[in-house]
């Protein structure tokens, strides 16, 4: 069970965010399910990213499981160079998160989606920002805005939450594969080896 939530601001967009994903990895593989993760979307951009904003929150309403999934896929997408304004991008991401392109296409019409967009918007924050708290016990939280190295929110979720479990390093760079399931770079395979491959 979850100890610790982690609200993590960031758009498909931002290269800050892309920058910072091997560190989130590293925090995945070091505590795993004890902190949930809660994608909150700012959107840099409401001529070009809103639309790919839009999806994600619409993912998470309706398909939760893949909300990640298709996030990753969108920045790699634009990172790559592909607009993220084009119906072309958005649906290719989506075919490759997995997911029913025509009906998440539909979805982001509906009423909930934008209102659930706008919630994300009225608290947003520099991406990438991570806000943590406890999910029970003291009513605690540590905001960090702004990208940050690990070192500071490892240190921030042992003041919060000095009961979680830290995983030990892993062997190879194939387990972390193998544990991922995606393809990995290969600066994110390094970052969740830390001092272990």
């Amino acid at each position: 069970m979850s100890a610790v939530a982690l609200r993590y601001s960031t758009d498909p967009g931002c290269p800050s965010a892309f920058a910072a994903e091997p560190l989130r990895w590293r925090l995945l593989w070091l505590y795993g399910d004890q902190i949930l993760w809660e994608l909150h979307m700012v959107v840099l951009d409401d001529t070009a990213t809103i639309h790919a904003c839009r999806a994600v929150v619409a993912t998470r309403l309706r398909w939760p499981d893949r909300e990640a999934a298709l996030l990753r896929r969108l920045r790699v997408l634009a990172m790559a160079g592909e607009p993220l304004d084009l119906s072309d991008t958005l649906e290719l991401a989506a075919e490759e998160a997995g997911l029913p392109v025509a009906e998440l296409a539909a979805y982001c019409a509906e009423p909930e989606v934008e209102a659930a967009l706008r919630a994300d918007l009225a608290d947003a924050r520099p991406s990438p920002s991570y806000e943590l708290r406890r999910i029970a016990g003291p009513a605690d939280r540590v905001d960090l805005p702004g990208p940050h190295p690990i070192e500071a929110i490892e240190a921030a979720l042992a003041g919060l939450a000095p009961e979680l479990e830290r995983r030990a390093d892993p062997r190879s760079g194939a387990e972390v594969l193998d544990w991922a399931r995606i393809p990995l770079a290969a600066a994110e395979v390094a970052a969740v080896c830390g001092d272990g491959c």
